[in-house]
């Protein structure tokens, strides 16, 4: 499922929110349904597309990732029904000498802990389908030139998850293959032992291929490059050194003078009236920006491959904004239509805005618009001979 970055960007932004915010528990399972109609999707791409085994492993491992998902939601619905005992329609009753748990089990307790724990799961379902389908160095490509070094870590922070999950994958094969059976908690520490062995190799090397590619190192004038210092002598060399201190200390000055902008704006928002808070928050969000811009001037990027947009990328990206807009209506006007408390003197049983189901279900558009073949990627080089490469999800 190829679509632009900054789609799946758009489209991560809506489900995110929209798995935050909701708490009622049918509108939850619809967008459950939703992104799962695009994980499942996306996994047949990717077992589709895979030529060997080892293509196919990124969907292998979300796949195990959402069972544990499965897991710490009957954990969450198991451990509200036990310690929760207010509510009206009681199910059974245990003794009251057991401790914590004993007293009456209450219907209201079951969904309000299956409220709970499908929100959780649509969340770590959300983002799971995001890693899916989109690479993290594209995502990389698209953050601002100053923050190359918190791109670098996010960039390793997403794949942590993926390359875990394929090793697990790798190692539970491979203990099978050698007869060996998990039956209780004494036959698992074969496979977790090797797992944070090759996590903490992989961590080394990591950190070994960084230090050796100069990362951190100083960077000086507009010509460098990220950890790397420009060639320049003499008088060339101290004014790029003075302006690269200058422009980093503005930045640095505005920086600061933003965190303590939005901090105010934050303070004053919960005062009356609220219109000072919210100017000072826009003028601490200007001067971040202000600050990025300018330690971006420092760093040079080559781009040798751009992503090419589609009419798909407008309609899906249009019914993730729509989607967005709307739930954000809803939160500030109707904030009922997404709150779900069934303990008592409210009501028990859960509520459905169509509103809020029609938003939920514009996330399923991937899935609608999808496109069949892998989508080229415009080059620098208008007069690139056909048959080049080409880049896929």
């Amino acid at each position: 499922m190829s679509f632009h970055t900054l789609t799946w960007v758009a489209w991560l932004c809506a489900a995110a929110f929209s798995a935050l915010i909701n708490g009622q528990p049918l509108q939850t399972l619809l967008l459950i349904v939703a992104v799962g109609i695009v994980f499942t999707l996306a996994s047949r791409v990717s077992l589709a597309g895979a030529s060997s085994g080892a293509v196919s492993r990124p969907a292998a491992g979300w796949k195990t990732f959402l069972s544990l998902g499965l897991w710490v939601w009957g954990v969450a619905t198991i451990f509200n029904l036990f310690f929760a005992h207010a509510g009206r329609f009681v199910l059974f009753t245990l003794p009251r000498s057991w401790p914590l748990i004993g007293g009456p089990i209450t219907l209201e307790g079951l969904l309000y802990g299956l409220s709970h724990g499908a929100s959780l799961f649509a969340v770590l379902l959300v983002f799971a389908t995001f890693n899916l389908v989109l690479d993290a160095h594209r995502l990389l490509r698209w953050l601002p030139a100053g923050l190359f070094q918190a791109g670098l870590v996010i960039s390793i922070a997403l794949s942590f998850i993926p390359q875990l999950m394929s090793s697990l994958q790798d190692i539970r094969e491979a203990q099978r293959v050698r007869g060996h059976r998990f039956r209780g908690l004494r036959d698992w520490i074969p496979l977790f032992v090797p797992l944070i062995t090759t996590a903490l190799e992989r961590s080394l090397t990591l950190a070994e291929s960084m230090e050796a590619r100069g990362f951190g190192g100083i960077a000086v004038g507009s010509d460098s490059v990220a950890g790397t210092r420009a060639p320049t002598r003499g008088t060339e060399s101290f004014s790029l050194a003075r302006a690269s201190l200058s422009g980093k200390s503005l930045s640095t000055a505005l920086t600061l003078l933003g965190l303590f902008a939005l901090l105010a704006g934050l303070v004053l928002r919960s005062m009356k009236p609220q219109a000072p808070g919210t100017l000072l928050l826009l003028g601490g969000s200007v001067l971040l920006l202000a600050a990025l811009y300018l330690q971006g001037r420092g760093f040079r990027r080559s781009h040798f491959r751009y992503e090419a947009w589609s009419p798909r990328d407008t309609w899906v990206s249009a019914a993730s904004i729509l989607c967005l807009i709307t739930l954000s209506v809803v939160q500030w006007r109707l904030p009922s239509l997404l709150y779900f408390y069934p303990y008592p003197p409210s009501n028990p049983w859960p509520g459905f805005s169509p509103v809020v189901g029609l938003a939920t279900t514009l996330l399923a558009a991937p899935a609608l618009w999808a496109p069949t073949v892998n989508r080229p990627l415009i080059t620098a080089n208008p007069h690139r001979p056909e048959g080049a490469e080409k880049e896929s999800v």
